[in-house]
């Protein structure tokens, strides 16, 4: 700063064209851009995928199909591209394969399936194809589309994933849109908030819903269970949970006492659920 200027006074330096902020207002503004720097960090967190254009499509997957997408969905590049990408790299068949566990013919395979259907898009770059997630379906760190969406965290998916079986992934990613927005519960109403109207699923509900055999309902929820990904809370009887830590709708902590009230509700007490 010039000489001259340390002997204006704070009128005469605005009218010159300067700035003055209080300490309260640079204090303001360091809390702004530590809030701006946090949304913008927290976005990296999470995919977000649009209910609405997921289970739209579920008639047209297979469990393997299903299972292949939400798999894309923990490497989606941050924005709007839709483009899966891993330590840098925008990612073609070779990588795909070794990050899912397929052999490239297999993988080659299912991702022209979905390129097919206009799940997925590929492009060319270099050599190589590289392939990206429609983004009606899903993007990353911004809101998929318009209504309701699910946020997937990306680090806890990445983790479910290396101990689900593709199966099981396919049908974790085909319960997304039905998990109960207030307590995560596997429900005819997801999007219902009182819990005296929560009507718990059974198996059945969920085959005759997803158009998956009671046969592989029967055998993969169980297992989804030892894993961590469902959770189990039984009285007079079983709701199945979504684990909070890998997905959310909102910030409001699922509570036990919650799910036992939706279980022991009129719509739901009368009736025995197996699963």
């Amino acid at each position: 700063m010039r000489e001259e200027q340390l002997d204006l006074t704070v009128r005469e330096w605005v009218e010159a064209g300067g700035s003055v902020k209080t300490p309260e207002r640079v204090s303001s503004d360091k809390a702004y851009v530590k809030m701006i720097k946090s949304r913008d960090d927290n976005k990296k967190h999470f995919t977000s995928v649009s209910d609405k254009e997921c289970s739209q499509v579920f008639n047209t997957l297979t469990l393997e199909q299903a299972g292949i997408m939400l798999s894309m969905f923990a490497y989606m590049e941050l924005g709007d591209s839709g483009l899966l990408i891993h330590n840098g790299k925008r990612l073609g068949v070779k990588e795909l394969a070794k990050l899912f566990k397929k052999s490239e013919s297999t993988l080659k395979r299912i991702l022209s399936e979905l390129e097919a259907y206009g799940y997925i898009l590929t492009q060319r770059e270099g050599r190589k194809n590289i392939y990206a997630v429609n983004t009606m379906l899903a993007t990353r760190g911004e809101q998929a589309g318009e209504g309701f969406f699910t946020k997937v965290f990306v680090a806890r998916l990445r983790d479910a994933l290396k101990v689900l079986t593709v199966q099981e992934a396919g049908l974790l990613f085909f319960m997304l849109p039905y998990f109960n927005s207030r307590a995560y519960v596997l429900s005819d109403n997801p999007y219902e908030l009182d819990l005296s109207k929560i009507k718990l699923w059974d198996r059945e509900e969920l085959a005759e819903k997803t158009g998956i055999s009671l046969r592989n309902i029967k055998r993969l929820v169980p297992s989804m269970m030892k894993k961590g990904v469902l959770v189990g809370i039984k009285t007079c009887r079983t709701a199945v949970v979504l684990s909070p830590e890998l997905v959310s709708r909102h910030r409001k902590k699922v509570t036990v006492e919650d799910i036992t009230q939706i279980i022991s509700n009129e719509l739901n007490k009368t009736e025995k659920m197996a699963w």
